[in-house]
């Protein structure tokens, strides 16, 4: 019988940390867990895996050859990991993963520096939380709702005193699942926000089940490459990098608002970010220069991923832009009930291969770092 189906077998060895720890992990390590998502995030990349490869693989590394592959959006770095395999294969080891909200991009060191202390910390939790005061690991709905509450809590008050170490990230990842679709929400400011409900079932099981395996198969997979991650908005990265030879980049931003509006030869010619209405998830960056981050692309090599916009077809033409449309459901909260639609995103690229014509600046330090 699974050690899980009870939890009786956990509760007598509970008052040992130890042979809590080992018998927990024996368990988790003896199911299969395909873990491809770390936190399911809006626009996330897994659902486009084949499209960024295709990419990758058959238009910019043909003849050409790169060394670093920068993502300027790292988010929860599915486009990376969607492209790991194809970058590693071409030799590409240099990785720099910039992410503007801090909270997020120390838990990416954390996952790859300290996942031996978040595994810790996540089975304490559960050793402390719930086996010792219940006896169990699967207790009653209405009893794993005031631990995930007060757990939340906890997450909530780190965030606002910024302490963004080992236990604000292993929160992160632990009640991120309790969300709806598992999705984070951003609020004022750019803070985190994680619900105290539970909207399905399942997610009981990965709370339970996948945390664990989730740093462990993003801890595995930085630390396969040098990387280094950045706390900086995209174009101040942009400034220390944009010439740096034999670079990738990868441009993930805010998303546009699916076909907004037509405008004509003139309004295009003199658009301001201020014309450009924006998307429903814009992760607490409500003035987010699409323009400035669009003019970046003439000079660097890079995949660029959005929703469709006359705006973006412009600077297809206007750089001579490769493309690529690919069509989704668009993510919705459950709660509107309202059936999800599908969206066309598309995917811009261009192999610049522009040599470096000056010296890079010393070496930016991250705030998180």
């Amino acid at each position: 019988m699974s050690t899980f189906n009870n939890g009786k077998e956990l509760y007598k060895v509970s008052h040992d940390e130890k042979l809590f720890k080992d018998k927990y992990l024996e368990e988790i390590y003896s199911l299969s867990h395909d873990i491809q998502v770390l936190i399911s995030f809006g626009g996330g990349k897994a659902k486009m895996a084949a499209e960024l490869n295709d990419i990758f693989n058959n238009h910019l590394t043909k003849n050409n050859s790169y060394h670093t592959y920068i993502d300027g959006f790292f988010g929860m770095g599915g486009s990376f990991k969607a492209l790991s395999d194809s970058l590693e294969k071409h030799g590409v080891k240099h990785i720099i993963a910039n992410e503007i909200n801090p909270c997020i991009s120390k838990m990416h060191i954390n996952i790859r520096n300290a996942p031996h202390k978040m595994k810790d910390y996540f089975l304490n939790v559960i050793r402390t939380k719930i086996i010792i005061p219940y006896g169990e690991l699967y207790i009653p709905y209405n009893e794993l709702l005031k631990v995930i509450r007060n757990l939340v809590d906890r997450f909530k008050y780190l965030q606002d005193k910024k302490e963004f170490g080992v236990e604000t990230s292993t929160l992160l990842i632990m009640l991120s699942v309790f969300n709806y679709s598992g999705m984070l929400r951003f609020n004022k400011g750019g803070k985190l926000g994680l619900s105290k409900s539970i909207y399905k079932l399942g997610a009981i099981n990965d709370f339970f089940l996948k945390t664990i395996k989730r740093i462990d198969t993003f801890s595995k997979l930085y630390n396969r490459f040098d990387m280094k991650f950045y706390n900086y908005d995209y174009l101040t990265l942009h400034k220390y990098y944009k010439d740096k030879e034999n670079t990738l980049w990868n441009i993930d931003p805010v998303y546009l608002k699916e076909n907004y509006k037509e405008y004509n030869k003139e309004e295009m010619e003199n658009i301001k970010n201020s014309d450009i209405r924006e998307c429903t998830v814009n992760y607490a960056q409500p003035q987010f220069k699409h323009l400035e981050t669009l003019d970046t692309l003439e000079g660097i090599d890079f995949i660029y991923n959005n929703n469709t916009s006359p705006v973006l077809y412009h600077y297809i033409y206007k750089f001579n832009l490769q493309y690529q449309e690919f069509r989704r459901k668009e993510n919705i909260d459950g709660k509107s009930g309202k059936k999800a639609k599908i969206v066309t995103e598309i995917i811009l690229s261009k192999n610049n291969f522009k040599p470096a014509n000056n010296p890079l600046p010393s070496k930016p330090t991250t705030k998180c770092a």
